[in-house]
């Protein structure tokens, strides 16, 4: 070995060896950054396309949620509720009296009423998954 000093040998042979170990942790770091970078991102767009689509469901919520309050009948007058309340007072009130009871079967507002809570559980899934990725991604 020309040109090299016999007394630094030694020190030359130790940083050869440890050059590769601390250029393996390096490399094998970067690859792990990467990859929190990429679930990060993912984690966002997922959070900003639910945060995007929240809004139409929770207006399709309100236009189901009105469709079953109207399907549920009328509401009373004051003077049906006083004649009906006399009638149950008495006794005599049967159940064709009663003025919140819908009279025709047709008009049952239990077909309005499934889509709203399946529409009100679709929302409030949507917003216990944004609240998770807020936290996943205020994370450090």
């Amino acid at each position: 070995m020309k040109g090299i000093p016999t007394k630094s040998l030694p020190l030359l042979l130790l940083l050869c060896l440890c050059t590769p170990a601390l250029a393996d942790n390096a490399t094998s770091a970067a690859p792990e950054q990467a990859a929190a970078q990429t679930d990060r991102t993912a984690l966002a767009k997922e959070l900003a396309f639910l945060e995007d689509a929240l809004p139409a469901k929770k207006k399709e919520l309100a236009r189901l949620h009105h469709k079953w309050v109207v399907a549920k009948g009328r509401v009373p007058t004051a003077e049906e509720v006083k004649v009906f309340e006399q009638k149950r007072a008495q006794g005599t009130a049967k159940f064709e009296d009663n003025p919140y009871v819908n009279k025709k079967p047709l008009s049952t507002p239990g077909r309005y009423r499934q889509p709203y809570y399946r529409q009100l559980a679709e929302v409030q899934k949507d917003e216990a998954r944004i609240n998770e990725l807020k936290k996943l991604l205020s994370a450090p």
